[in-house]
């Protein structure tokens, strides 16, 4: 049976095998993450920037143990992102801090013995794994552009907060009490004018006027100017400004209207916990 071997950037951190001695000399898996979520990435970047190699083998076969029947797992923790990041990414951290604004600070640990170790064994740079190892990836998923600000988008001098409700491709958006939690009324809008959470982008829906979250790609829904000092949105294709109503709770466009406090916004910024 042919079986053509090739190079792999990255891999699930339960299924691959690796030399015993070669895994202790890269430190096992950082023991700072926390229950899973983030060593697969961890433990990529570690082989490869540090000397390894990773290959993907399609005709071998790796046991796998599974945890018990029922468990449905935990979420994985943002802290152990934020791990491999700061040990791994050098200066591409800002792309990932450009999705995930609000784990800017964050408590990860001491990642002080990580950096040693990459310092003590000469590890490569993120930026040769990228243009080495990992040069088609941008091909496919483009770096996000920067945010120009980001938070819950809060009626100015109100409770009320822009809410996804969980909606995705083409739900509206709606009013709904602050909670300071992120989540559903987490946004950013960024340099290419998106207004964005997640992968979904704030757009105008059918009717020309309410506001619904959809899915997008880096060069959708460009539409939004965040006017900080007159806290205003504006919809670039209409000219129009975010409104809304705190009792219907509805979003949508309306021509600008200075004196038109529903059209005054902020955006605050949510640290994650």
């Amino acid at each position: 049976m042919y079986c053509e071997v090739t190079r792999s950037p990255a891999m699930a951190g339960g299924l691959f095998a690796i030399e015993r001695d070669f895994f202790f000399e890269l430190g096992l898996y950082d023991p700072g993450l926390q229950i899973w979520g983030g060593e697969n990435f961890e433990i990529s970047y570690k082989i490869w920037q540090c000397g390894g190699k990773l290959l993907f083998v399609p005709c071998s076969r790796v046991g796998h143990i599974y945890r018990l029947q029922g468990w449905q797992g935990n979420p994985p923790p943002a802290h152990n992102y934020v791990r491999v990041v700061e040990v791994w990414w050098d200066e591409y951290r800002d792309y990932f801090y450009a999705s995930r604004p609000e784990t800017q600070t964050l408590a990860h640990g001491d990642i002080g013995p990580l950096k040693k170790f990459r310092e003590e064994h000469q590890c490569k740079s993120f930026k040769w794994f990228m243009e080495e190892i990992a040069y088609d990836i941008t091909a496919h998923y483009p770096l996000p552009p920067k945010n120009v600000d980001w938070g819950e988008i809060r009626g100015l001098e109100t409770s009320y907060c822009i809410d996804s409700m969980g909606h995705t491709n083409g739900g509206n958006v709606e009013m709904g009490p602050c909670h300071r939690m992120g989540g559903n009324q987490l946004f950013r809008i960024n340099e290419a004018n998106q207004i964005m959470q997640y992968d979904q982008c704030l757009t105008i829906g059918p009717d020309s006027s309410a506001v619904i979250v959809t899915h997008c790609n880096q060069n959708e829904y460009t539409e939004w100017k965040y006017l900080k000092g007159l806290h205003r949105f504006t919809h670039i294709p209409t000219g129009k400004c975010l409104d809304r109503s705190d009792v219907l709770h509805k979003v949508f466009i309306a021509m600008c209207d200075d004196n038109k406090t529903s059209q005054k916004w902020e955006m605050n910024n949510i640290v994650a916990v």
